[in-house]
């Protein structure tokens, strides 16, 4: 089963990292073939910009900065993404991520009249999350 693994920290030496490394030998251990995608060793850009919001409606999405990141979502069949809780939620990257990259014609299909959605990742057969969280009580 092809995986996409996508790490969400930005320190090599974090605790995230380290649990995404034995994740990818775990999940390697039982057969799946891994993509693996470090957000911040990648440097995406999380930014999603007002032309390619606005793009998000026009007949041709412009996908011309994230053709690498649509094709590896679209080809998983697992996604695994892996972050530390910060305030109660993931990182603001992982966000951009999320919102770049499950773009319109890829993730969803917007309804002729703009009413609800239509799911497009069908090729995702599961979804698996591991996160950890830090909580001091004073």
């Amino acid at each position: 089963m092809k995986c996409l693994v996508v790490l969400s920290h930005p320190l090599k030496e974090s605790l995230c990292s380290y649990l995404c490394q034995e994740m990818i030998k775990h999940l390697e251990s039982k057969g799946y073939s891994i993509t693996s995608l470090d957000l911040y060793g990648a440097n995406f850009d999380p930014v999603l910009s007002a032309e390619e919001r606005q793009s998000y409606y026009a007949e041709d999405f412009d996908r011309s900065q994230l053709n690498k990141e649509l094709e590896q979502l679209v080809e998983a069949e697992s996604l695994v993404l892996v972050f530390p809780t910060w305030w109660f939620s993931f990182p603001a990257m992982l966000k951009g991520w999320i919102d770049r990259v499950w773009a319109p014609g890829y993730a969803y299909d917007h309804d002729a009249e703009l009413g609800a959605i239509k799911p497009r990742l069908g090729n995702l057969k599961e979804v698996k999350v591991v996160t950890m969280v830090f909580v001091l009580f004073l």
